[in-house]
């Protein structure tokens, strides 16, 4: 049998060559593809981040309005208290509280002190921001979930 000729070994050398070039070139465009779904996603888990944070926000800045007005409300008993004409010392030893207590719950300033809890509103909205911070984590796992 022949040799094959020099011209048919190129041919087929060429091809080969040509098959391998494209088999690169069809990893690297899967390879592309797959990157950019990669940023594509990023980019979704940062704005699912983002709109969570803005539902936690509002939620807390709710809350704030909610604790407020309860605040108000409670000034307005204690003022009501003192209308029936009870001392401020007999409100506040009814109610756990100290004389300068009472009078920041009537001015609606400062911290008040729970006869319960012993906390004041620093620590009330401490545990606000706590609770806000925990709403938004679920409310991101939920939406990572969905």
């Amino acid at each position: 049998m022949a040799a094959p000729r020099k011209s048919a070994q190129q041919v087929a050398a060429r091809e080969k060559a040509r098959a391998k070039a494209q088999e690169l070139t069809e990893r690297h465009e899967k390879l592309i593809d797959l990157a950019a779904g990669f940023f594509e996603q990023q980019e979704n888990a940062e704005q699912i981040r983002a709109e969570a944070q803005e539902r936690a926000d509002a939620i807390l800045a709710k809350a704030e309005e909610d604790a407020a007005s309860a605040l108000a409300e409670a000034g307005a008993k204690v003022r009501a208290m003192l209308d029936t004409g009870e001392s401020r010392a007999a409100v506040a030893a009814r109610l756990g509280l100290s004389g300068a207590e009472v009078k920041r719950v009537l001015d609606g300033v400062g911290t008040t002190i729970s006869a319960s809890t012993g906390k004041g509103t620093e620590d009330r909205a401490a545990t606000i921001t706590e609770s806000a911070t925990e709403v938004a984590d679920q409310v991101a796992a939920e939406t990572a979930a969905a």
